[in-house]
């Protein structure tokens, strides 16, 4: 009981923080977008950008009028966007290890060894995306960045936003699929027919 408490308290300790976080990113990408002249900044973290896009959201940075897309856009990866990976890795890993015990994979049951690796799941997520969010800041925020950034930034970005969405959305769906499995009570293999 006192240990349902606790992880029940984690649950939304976390789930809270992911929704604060979620909630300062969608004012601070309102407010970007406002200031940047209509820039749908929300395309950027999904990967639904092309080098030419990143180029342009660059140029419109730089332009003296925009400085205040400029400074929103920083505190967007300075602030939700650096608490939110760790928020979402740590509330997948935490549901994975109390629901994941005791299921099954592929029909076969879970051992110590895909316990680890499905660990691992949300944690790729969370390096991803804290990746992007370095390689983000140093693009857009620095206004000189090293050559090796202007050159290999608007190419990498979407690639490191696509795979940090595939990790996420994994992540979701092995949670969501052991959590259900666990509330209808479907805990071990089926025979195979």
């Amino acid at each position: 009981m006192e240990g349902d408490r606790s992880f029940a308290g984690k649950v939304f300790l976390l789930a809270g923080l992911a929704l604060a976080c979620l909630a300062a990113s969608c004012w601070l990408g309102w407010r970007f977008h406002q200031a940047s002249g209509g820039y749908p900044i929300w395309l950027v973290p999904f990967g639904n950008v092309s080098p030419v896009d990143l180029h342009v959201l660059k140029d419109l940075l730089l332009q003296p009028d925009r400085t205040q897309a400029a400074v929103l856009l920083f505190w967007i990866y300075a602030g939700p966007d650096l608490i939110m990976p760790a928020v979402l890795a740590g509330l997948g890993m935490l549901l994975l290890k109390r629901f994941a015990p005791g299921g099954t994979l592929f029909r076969k049951p879970l051992t110590a060894a895909n316990m680890r690796a499905l660990l691992a799941v949300p944690l790729v997520y969370a390096l991803a995306d804290y990746a992007e969010n370095a390689l983000s800041l140093a693009y857009f925020c620095i206004a000189q960045p090293p050559a090796w950034i202007m050159e290999n930034a608007p190419v990498a970005l979407p690639w490191i936003a696509s795979f940090k969405m595939a990790f996420f959305c994994i992540t979701l769906l092995l949670t969501l699929r052991f959590v259900l499995l666990r509330w209808l009570g479907v805990t071990r293999p089926e025979p195979r027919r």
